[in-house]
Order: C-alpha cells, then structure tokens, then sequence
C-alpha cells in the first residue's frame, strides 16, 4: 500500500462537497493567508507495518526532531502510535518543513527523503483539520470506534505543550478536535461496543484456539497494552495465564488483578515450551523472540503448533520465525482482516459521527477567520464606537437642557477622544510582522474585549 505526498488516500481525502463553507476561501482566509495548519504523516493505509516500525522514535529523538523544526514552524505537535507516524504543523513554510521532517527520518533509520516521501500524506486547512478531528474521533483507525487513540492524541499534544512547541494555535486547535472526539463518542453508537486492538487480538486467538479456557496463554508486555490484552483474555475465560515484563512488579500487579501467574522476561522464555498462544506487546528495537530460538523451541514441542499473535512496534518476534514449521505468526496489520468486520458492522454509524465532525470544523474555521488582524480592528473599533454612542445617549438623556452647539462640541469630544484612543493600538497592529504574533494579538483583544458573541466562538 502506498501513498504519496501529494495524493492522499480518496478515502481521507477533503473536498468542497465534505464542508458546510468554501474550502478554497477558507484556505486563503485562515492565519491572513501566512501561517498554515498542515498534517503530513503515514498510517496502516499507506504503510505496511515494516515500514511503520521503523519511524519510532525515542522520547529523545522526539525533542530533537521537534527542536528541528522550530525554525520552519513555530508549532508543532507529534504523534506515532502502533498505526500512524503524523506530525501537525503551524509554519509559513509547508514545503520546507516537509524537508525538514524527511531529512531527520531518513537520518535517525538511514532512509533517503525520496523512501520517506513516497508513504507520506500531506493534508492543507480545511482538509488537516478535518484529518485531524478523525484521528480523534477513532474514524481513522484500523478499529473503528477504538477508545486508546483519543488518549494517544491528548498524549501527543501534552508532549508538545511541555517543549514550548503548543501555543495558541494548537490549543485552538486540538481543544476542539478533543471536544468533537467526545460529542462522537457521546452522541453516536461507535463506543457501545468497545473494541481494540488487544481486543481483535484476543478475537483471533479465540477463533484458533476454541474455547480459549483449555489453552496456556503467554502475554509479553504488561504495559498499557500489554494490560488490556490481559483483561479481554480474563474475560475470555482464559484459566492459565502467564504474564511475563521486564519490570517484574508490573508483571506481578496485573498477575494479581486477573488470577494470572507473574514471570520475568527469562521465565517467560522458558514457558514457550508449554504455551498454546502468545501474545508480545513490548517497547523496544531488538526482536525479542528470534527465529532461530523459536526453532529450539519447536524442536522440544514435537510438533504441536504455537500461536503468536505480535502487536508490538516495532515488532517483537522476528518475521522468520513465521517460517519455522508449526508456528502460526500474525502481526498487527494481519488483525486489520479481524478488525474488518468490526468496520462493516460499525459504518452505518460513521456517517452520523462525520456529520458532527463537519460542524465543529465549520466553527473551528469560522473562529480562525475571525482572528485576523484586520476584521479584529474592524470589531475593536465598532465595540468602542457602539459604547460612546449608548453613553453619550444616556448623557444626553440626562441633561436635557443643553443647547444644539453644546450637543455637538460633546459628540465630538467623545468621537475624537475615542479615534485618539484606538489609533495607537491600531498602528501598532497593523505594524506587527509575524504571522503567528499578529494570530496571537487578534487572540488576545478578542478575549480580553470580548469581541465575538457566543456564536462565534
């Protein structure tokens, strides 16, 4: 599967049609046609999973890329997960910034910018935001409807608040994709059957190896995924399960949680000889199962057959393994075909949820508009202009003796008091050279005079 940088998937894909506003307008409209909001990144849809591997990234790597960047777009948020590489960004320079992305990837797994470029998806305004506001919602995961990527996403957006690399912008941004992500959630039925990825894991197990509870269940990894794997094997009826973690208290915690029995990583490796199934969810670069260790372990079951089903990525067990007689191996893209029937069953309700997403990204787009310089003067002035009028008005009332000349002298002291008090600011904005400052100075008059109504907001 392959996307390029300048043909997103049709599926992902925006147009006119998918907005209640003008696109094009709108494009040109938002950040006074300077700064854009741009999401370029790959998924399970344009990159096969041993290409998704090798764009994780360490926590380190993670700062230094985005330090990188920082010259190209003073905004910036990153998040990978076991589906997506993505990252969204404020800058005046898409094309550069793009650049700027392929040169750090290609130097931290050695790719060339032309490998990077040919997985990537480039989406612009309108069409980033509306690909954003689905990641969120979970529309555009491989499990509809999947609970974690929320998480993952305000996770990602945390990171980058935390290096200076979330301001105004982004806040604006990802505040109203998360409140859309929980209308979706709250107002439609995607959420009524919660599934995961752990969960379709769990599924396939069951469908080899029926009923799971006469089966010895081996889990890799007791992290966050790791975790809820164990969960839906408890629920499944699972009797013997062993969970095995390189920080053997978490092993031993949720061990104790389900009924399970806690390994180290060691004794995890041992107990491949008497496992029906095993599951990996565990960080890290290097296979923790390789192929050759897994043919010992072949070599001691006399045939009987093991089921791995690896959801790590990077990936945990080697992909030769899968060659060793007798080893069933799956790994993360081969739970999309379980996952499948979940969607079909699932997709009489994305519509509503697109529908509610169309809305927020209608207000979003109108509130950006609204934060240019120029109609933010506009609405400064007819603010300031509007409470002379209605002061001078109950003066007026007030004192109903005065004559026609002195009626005059004070409209016009009013008037020429109001000009002198707005011509400095207003200079002063027209005069601020930045994009990104001249966003965050519309912001800042906007809330401090409350310049938009309820609507607008």
């Amino acid at each position: 599967m392959k996307g390029t940088s300048n043909n997103p998937p049709p599926r992902h894909q925006g147009t006119k049609k998918d907005f209640f506003f003008d696109v094009e307008k709108t494009n040109k409209a938002i950040f006074g046609g300077a700064l854009k909001f741009i999401a370029y990144g790959l998924n399970h849809t344009t990159a096969p999973i041993q290409v998704r591997e090798k764009y994780a990234l360490t926590p380190d790597q993670i700062k230094e890329l985005l330090k990188g960047l920082r010259s190209q777009a003073p905004e910036a948020v990153f998040l990978s997960t076991c589906n997506r590489v993505e990252f969204y960004l404020v800058t005046e320079k898409p094309k550069e910034s793009q650049e700027v992305v392929r040169k750090a990837l290609g130097k931290y797994h050695r790719l060339k910018p032309e490998e990077v470029k040919k997985f990537f998806y480039y989406f612009e305004g309108p069409d980033a935001f509306r690909h954003l506001f689905r990641v969120a919602g979970s529309l555009d995961s491989m499990v509809l409807g999947e609970a974690q990527i929320l998480g993952q996403v305000k996770e990602a957006f945390q990171h980058a608040r935390e290096t200076g690399m979330a301001g105004p912008l982004m806040n604006g941004i990802f505040s109203r994709a998360f409140s859309a992500a929980k209308k979706v959630r709250s107002q439609t039925g995607i959420a009524r059957m919660p599934v995961s990825i752990p969960s379709v894991a769990v599924e396939l197990a069951g469908r080899i190896f029926s009923p799971l509870s006469d089966r010895k269940v081996l889990l890799l990894g007791a992290g966050e995924m790791g975790e809820l794997t164990a969960k839906y094997l408890a629920e499944a009826g699972v009797q013997e399960l062993f969970i095995a973690n390189r920080t053997p208290e978490k092993a031993k915690t949720l061990a104790g949680k389900l009924g399970g029995r806690a390994l180290s990583m060691t004794e995890g490796h041992k107990e491949l000889r008497k496992m029906d199934i095993v599951l990996t969810s565990v960080s890290g670069g290097d296979f923790l199962l390789t192929g050759p260790v897994l043919a010992d372990v072949m070599r001691e079951r006399n045939g009987k057959p093991l089921f791995i089903i690896d959801m790590g990525v990077p990936r945990n067990v080697d992909p030769e393994a899968g060659k060793v007689e007798a080893i069933y191996l799956y790994n993360i893209d081969d739970l999309s075909q379980a996952a499948e029937t979940n969607r079909e069953a699932r997709r009489s309700l994305v519509e509503s949820a697109e529908a509610i997403l169309k809305e927020d990204i209608e207000k979003l787009c109108s509130w950006l508009n609204t934060l240019e310089l120029v109609p933010t003067i506009v609405r400064l002035r007819e603010k300031f202009e509007g409470l002379r009028k209605t002061e001078l008005e109950e003066f007026l009332k007030k004192n109903p003796g005065l004559s026609e000349k002195e009626v005059k002298a004070v409209e016009r002291l009013t008037h020429d008091l109001t000009a002198k008090l707005l011509h400095d600011p207003s200079v002063t904005l027209k005069n601020v050279r930045t994009a990104a400052d001249r966003f965050e100075f519309a912001r800042m008059l906007n809330e401090i005079f409350a310049l938009m109504g309820k609507n607008d907001e």
